[in-house]
């Protein structure tokens, strides 16, 4: 089987704990409105998640979002991280259709995609001021 270079994305915990606990304190909610809302019998896991030593589940994840109206993945901080392969070389060879000369195998180069991470990354920056 032929490895594909991929890039993954990580969840950030600390960044992730900070970006809930300033999207909480926005909306004028407190730990304890938080822990009622989802029906904790505690507050620590919340101040785990702020600490960043833990992701809510993803059912607190969805509840969370409800209660702060934004989307799920607004409230996650994600980092790009290069596969292996994808780190030791910046280009591969992929099957490429030329109209008038058909199929035969090109070098491709990985750039634009790496380009096009980094402007996405560039946007959740200034999209979040600098928490991601």
């Amino acid at each position: 089987m032929e490895h594909v270079n991929r890039t993954y994305p990580n969840i950030n915990l600390e960044k992730t704990g900070t970006l809930l606990r300033e999207k909480v304190s926005e909306q004028g909610y407190t730990v304890k409105d938080i822990q009622e809302y989802l029906g904790l019998s505690c507050p620590q896991p919340i101040y785990r998640w702020f600490k960043g030593k833990m992701l809510p589940s993803l059912d607190h994840l969805l509840m969370l979002s409800r209660i702060l109206e934004v989307h799920m993945e607004e409230l996650l901080v994600l980092e790009i991280v290069k596969s292996k392969q994808e780190a030791e070389g910046d280009s591969c060879e992929a099957a490429y259709y030329d109209m008038w000369g058909g199929y035969e195998k090109k070098r491709v180069r990985r750039g634009l995609l790496k380009r096009g991470m980094e402007h996405l990354s560039a946007y959740w920056e200034k999209l979040y001021g600098g928490v991601a």
